[in-house]
């Protein structure tokens, strides 16, 4: 797919006028608009992947649930591998050049695949080969296309460009599914993956026009490779604020894993629902994340991401648990749009706060640690899920996992890292009540009203009767 996820946030004035600034870069708005339209068509192929392995295995449940979570893990494990080496290589390269290189090969696998599911030779282990080989090339696409995004906007403007990138994402993943499901059950598969091949056109065109200039890298490293995978992890790991992102992404990827991964085996086997129903729930979690990323743009500017991204943690597993007690249709869509809802606001809080705390020479090697924390452990978190699902049914496996999820993050909730947002620790001696009521409001970080601020200075150059 073409695109992934010291300063406190946007100085804008609000959202809509903050994405109609960001849009007047021209370069940035042609490649968000041939983003979306890529975007499309990958979670129509997605859709559509999944659907074909577990519709072809729907004899046998338990292998159905294991091939689905296989499926998964071939498509994220190629990140767990080479996204590091891609990181170091964006730092070495002309972005523009590599990115071209990729979704090219990304195109002519997605029409490989389209004609194998065209001639009937789309078997599940067949799904999963395609899969695993444009997982190679999503793992090395994912931290050069991070690293060209500051490129194309102003440092001010990065954070509303990482929320427009993410409004676009979270809009094909609304519409995506949504299509393919109406497509799988009227056509096909093949039309889903017809449609995908077609769709790189857009974002290579978007890729052609930009100038030789905004793939450059500024300073480039001498050092071998190796030193520079060191150097990439170093910072990250030396960093508190890096750490704890990595940290947290870490655990939140792989125990949500089977919320998405059985997401497919859930529909067919607990809810005995259709296609349409899983492009349906699918869609549901993408028009949730959508509502996140402009949700985003009106939360106060004082809150703090050490604040809001556990927390949104939380409640995101709240919903995963949520999801698996009922076989509503009704309230099982509700609560995938409550997942994508939290999901976007914690997972797009931490793209925004590594990119500002990463310094522009060693962008593209700490946004590679920060995408194998992303997408790299999702590919074990599906192989333990895959594992787990033969021995208990989907609702049991997910509510295992999230219930875990469910734990740490309150453990990072009440724990939290000021560094995240290149903030000093602070002691505050609060009571438990007032510390709950801190780790909702952060009324700690309230901006001090001017007249306050004004009263305080008087009382302080007022002469003190002795």
């Amino acid at each position: 797919m073409s695109s992934p996820e010291g300063d406190k946030g946007p100085k804008t004035k609000d959202v809509k006028l903050g994405l109609r600034q960001v849009f007047r870069h021209r370069m940035f708005a042609l490649v968000w608009a041939g983003a979306l339209l890529s975007n499309i068509g990958n979670w129509m192929e997605d859709s559509a992947q999944n659907w074909a392995v577990v519709s072809a295995l729907k004899h046998d449940p338990k292998r159905s649930a294991l091939m689905s979570e296989v499926l998964s893990f071939a498509n994220f494990i190629p990140v767990l591998v080479l996204s590091l080496v891609a990181g170091v290589i964006a730092d070495r390269v002309n972005l523009r050049k590599m990115l071209l290189w990729l979704q090219t090969l990304a195109c002519l696998l997605g029409a490989a695949l389209a004609v194998a599911a065209w001639r009937g030779l789309a078997s599940p282990w067949v799904v999963i080969a395609f899969t695993f080989a444009e997982g190679i090339v999503w793992a090395l696409n994912g931290p050069p296309w991070q690293a060209l995004v500051p490129r194309l906007v102003p440092r001010e403007d990065l954070p509303l460009a990482i929320a427009a990138n993410s409004v676009q994402f979270n809009l094909a993943r609304l519409v995506g599914p949504f299509l393919a499901g109406m497509l799988i059950l009227r056509v096909g598969v093949v039309a889903a993956f017809a449609i995908n091949a077609v769709s790189f056109v857009p974002v290579l065109f978007a890729l052609w026009m930009l100038p030789a200039d905004d793939g450059r890298n500024i300073s480039r490293s001498e050092g071998s490779i190796v030193s520079d995978l060191g150097t990439g992890l170093g910072k990250v790991w030396h960093q508190p604020g890096l750490r704890r992102l990595s940290i947290m992404l870490v655990c939140f990827m792989f125990l949500s894993a089977p919320a998405q991964g059985l997401l497919a085996v859930y529909v067919q086997q607990v809810m005995r629902g259709d296609s349409q129903l899983y492009g349906g729930m699918l869609g549901a979690m993408g028009l949730g994340a959508l509502l996140g990323a402009l949700a985003l743009g009106r939360i106060p500017r004082y809150y703090p991401r050490h604040h809001l991204i556990p927390l949104a943690m939380v409640l995101a597993a709240v919903f995963m648990l949520l999801l698996t007690v009922t076989i509503r249709p009704l309230a099982s869509l509700m609560a995938m749009t409550g997942i994508g809802f939290f999901w976007m606001l914690s997972v797009n809080s931490i793209n925004a706060a590594a990119q500002l705390l990463a310094g522009e020479e060693h962008r593209g090697r700490i946004m590679s640690v920060m995408f194998l924390c992303n997408q790299g452990f999702l590919p074990l978190g599906h192989l333990c899920a895959g594992g787990l699902a033969t021995l208990l049914g989907p609702a049991w496996v997910i509510r295992g996992m999230v219930g875990v999820l469910l734990v740490i993050t309150l453990i990072f909730l009440f724990w939290r890292e000021p560094a995240i947002d290149d903030l000093e620790r602070r002691p505050l001696n609060l009571n438990w009540r007032e510390r709950l009521w801190e780790i909702l409001t952060a009324q700690s970080h309230r901006p001090v009203p001017m007249s306050v601020r004004e009263k305080i200075a008087g009382e302080q150059t007022t002469p003190i009767e002795m």
